[in-house]
């Protein structure tokens, strides 16, 4: 059973600046698990290439999108955008190419005309209808990754047990701190997540050693191993809790929310028990 903590929605952006290192793979987890447990989702893709998008919706329809939370021209109200997936618990704001005219880099042109607040009103009123949303970000630090952590209450930052999988962690972990400064004084670091981990490789086995030495608490304990089954689930559009529901990945994937849930809540206490259990459960799903 997962932990019992107080409801309350929680706004969640997972970013990095490295692409391939595992963002959308762990919105995807959080969208799985989340509807096994009847626990309502809204998923916002704020990648132009919709990658997240397409794991539920393989075609482009025409509708508008997220590209309208960033057009200052638009009318249309955040819960017009909403889309509802083949899950009963998933709904999505999707994204596409209509977005890249309004992905801004110039940090002083949006700061200027509060755009990186664009998604702040739209979350609070859409946080009474879900117990999760969760921000898929693009690889970069531009205008609509900026909004996202504006709007947020916590940040995952995925990574690679590998030097080129950690590139850019820095400049996120500034980005959190000039945004608790200057515009959501709330917003908090969850932890570093290893995924995409390749336990036949001995120098990504001696990397993970490191960065959980080197972050701490910060490192979540639970490690998303590179396993076929994950592919497979999106591959064919299936939440893995629900592609492969007694797999060792779908326990894995409960794991990661079982710990994303006790991080919120502040708590050491996990679904497992104590933390040493926790990481026993990981280490020994990972290990198989």
């Amino acid at each position: 059973m997962p932990i019992a903590i107080e409801h309350k929605t929680h706004v969640l952006t997972v970013l990095n600046l490295k692409g391939g290192v595992g963002k959308t793979h762990a919105s995807w987890l959080l969208a799985s698990v989340c509807q096994e447990r009847e626990r309502r989702l809204l998923a916002v893709d704020l990648n132009a290439q919709g990658n997240f998008t397409s794991s539920f919706f393989p075609s482009a329809d025409g509708k508008p999108g997220v590209e309208c939370l960033f057009n200052p021209a638009s009318e249309i109200e955040s819960k017009a955008l909403i889309r509802h997936t083949a899950f009963s618990s998933i709904d999505l704001i999707p994204s596409g190419p209509r977005l890249a005219p309004f992905d801004l880099s110039n940090q002083r042109e949006w700061e200027r005309a509060d755009l990186h607040l664009s998604l702040v009103d739209a979350m609070r009123e859409l946080r009474r209808d879900y117990d999760v949303i969760v921000f898929d970000c693009p690889p970069r630090l531009s205008l609509v990754s900026f909004a996202a952590l504006c709007a947020s209450d916590a940040v995952i930052i995925p990574m690679e047990a590998a030097d080129w999988g950690a590139q850019g962690i820095m400049q996120v972990t500034a980005a959190i701190e000039y945004v608790q400064k200057h515009s959501n004084p709330s917003l908090r670091l969850l932890g570093y997540l290893v995924s995409r981990f390749k336990k036949a490789r001995s120098y990504q086995r001696a990397y993970l050693s490191e960065l959980q030495r080197q972050f701490g608490n910060l490192a979540f304990d639970t490690v998303l191993p590179d396993l076929s089954a994950f592919e497979q689930s999106v591959t064919n559009r299936i939440p893995i809790t629900s592609y492969r529901r007694s797999s060792r990945a779908a326990s894995i994937a409960r794991a990661f929310v079982d710990e994303v849930e006790r991080r919120l809540a502040g708590t050491s206490d996990s679904s497992f028990g104590r933390r040493e259990e926790c990481l026993q459960q990981t280490a020994a799903a990972v290990a198989r």
